[in-house]
């Protein structure tokens, strides 16, 4: 199971664990819609493509990810990895949590440890790589800062 927790109580760089062993770094820029993610001391970029484009996740370029908001409504993802297909969307329209579903198949949720903390649990399937799981982290932690931001 993997868990990601914040640098400090004011940071939105998280270190994410498997267990209790780090397992990635995510460090947002300073534009929020960018981030350098190490997974296993290998750097990932993660990036939006344009104002309204995907969000994706590359390593030297290629991209290996892609995550499309269907709606600007709505806190959702579709994202694409290799063939498959998955969508991100959060549990109700004002809570933190957030169910990964493939198809009509409920295959993970990321919940808040409790109500007054960043540090974010998974229950994402271990059949998923690990690259896959921490860009789904990272989206989620990308819309916990909107939502701080705009409050």
């Amino acid at each position: 199971m993997l868990y990601a927790k914040p640098h400090s109580a004011f940071s939105w760089d998280f270190t994410v664990y498997e267990d209790e062993t780090p397992v990635a770094e995510v460090d947002l820029a300073w534009i929020r819609e960018r981030a350098v993610v190490t997974i296993k001391e290998i750097d990932c970029e993660v990036y939006r493509e344009s104002m309204a484009g995907a969000f994706v996740l590359a390593v030297d370029g290629y991209v290996l990810i892609r995550a499309e908001k269907p709606s600007v409504f709505t806190r959702s993802f579709d994202i694409t990895y290799d063939e498959h297909a998955y969508h991100l969307k959060a549990k109700s329209p004002f809570g933190r949590a957030f169910d990964l579903w493939q198809g009509d198949t409920l295959i993970g949720t990321i919940t808040p440890r409790s109500a007054f903390t960043r540090t974010m649990d998974t229950d994402l399937s271990d059949d998923l790589p690990l690259v896959v799981r921490v860009f789904i982290l990272w989206l989620v932690i990308l819309l916990w800062k909107r939502a701080a931001s705009s409050s």
